[in-house]
């Protein structure tokens, strides 16, 4: 008696074939959805970080003249940041929140050197 080969004995009916390959698109579209998260998490981490430097800067006293205004965009970046944490729900917002804090902490970034050039 002839034997099947083993290829064609794994395919299944159409349904399970549509089955795993719904399983499938759902297992890729959950690993996008974390590493976008991820991503956008580790972005937000980094406007903290420097938010709260900026704050520390401020509140020792670091940050006056010139310095001032781009200290304080660079804080507000970061609370921002931490915004993002907060409205995860949310993902229009959480876009929103993640470009101002991008926004502001690039913005103060950029600032602080051209002012540390002029000072020099």
């Amino acid at each position: 008696m002839a034997r099947k080969s083993g290829r064609r004995a794994r395919r299944g009916t159409s349904q399970e074939r549509e089955a795993v390959a719904a399983e499938y698109q759902e297992a890729i579209v959950r690993l996008q959805q974390t590493a976008f998260w991820n991503l956008r998490s580790t972005i937000a981490s980094v406007c903290v970080f420097l938010g709260i430097f900026a704050l520390l800067f401020l509140y020792w006293g670091e940050a006056d003249g010139a310095r001032l205004g781009p200290t304080l965009a660079c804080a507000v970046g970061g609370v921002c940041g931490a915004g993002v944490y907060f409205s995860r729900p949310y993902p229009k917002l959480v876009r929103w929140l993640l470009i101002a804090a991008v926004t502001f902490t690039s913005l103060a970034i950029a600032s602080l050197a051209i002012v540390a050039g002029v000072d020099t």
